[in-house]
């Protein structure tokens, strides 16, 4: 699973779906998710440049993650550069959208995501909410 700068940013800015994310989060954390996990570069510097003072608990234990191997940072090159480029015109999503959209391409994987403009642009998507029924059913 590759999951969206939007996931993190729910809890963040105290949306109302943070539970469910802080719910996969735990999940990652426990080693209940039995398959790769990975976030680009890209939202990891976007959830740390929008990381206030009270959220430095969060972005802590959300590090760790990273630190522990539990996320696994998915770094993108030039040829997926002129991809993302090439997604952004042909299917109609903005830059980071498409980046999403290149990096779980390149990962075989599903973007985890609230974010309504990948319908449609054949790419699988889950919310963490979904993620987590899974995890009950197996």
């Amino acid at each position: 699973m590759l999951i969206d700068t939007n996931i993190i940013f729910e809890i963040f800015f105290g949306q109302k779906r943070q539970d469910e994310c802080k719910d996969l989060l735990k999940a990652i954390k426990n080693n209940l998710i039995d398959e790769d996990v990975y976030m680009t570069r890209f939202s990891l510097s976007a959830i740390e440049a929008a990381c206030g003072k009270r959220h430095k608990k969060v972005l802590a234990d959300f590090l760790i993650l990273f630190y522990q191997e539990k996320i696994k940072i998915l770094e993108l090159d030039i040829r997926d550069d002129l991809m993302i480029n090439a997604v952004r015109e042909d299917i109609g999503l903005d830059f980071d959208d498409a980046m999403q959209y290149v990096a779980a391409q390149r990962a075989a994987t599903y973007i985890v995501t609230f974010d309504k403009d990948f319908y449609g642009k054949h790419i699988k998507i889950k919310t963490p909410k979904e993620i987590l029924k899974e995890i009950l059913v197996s």
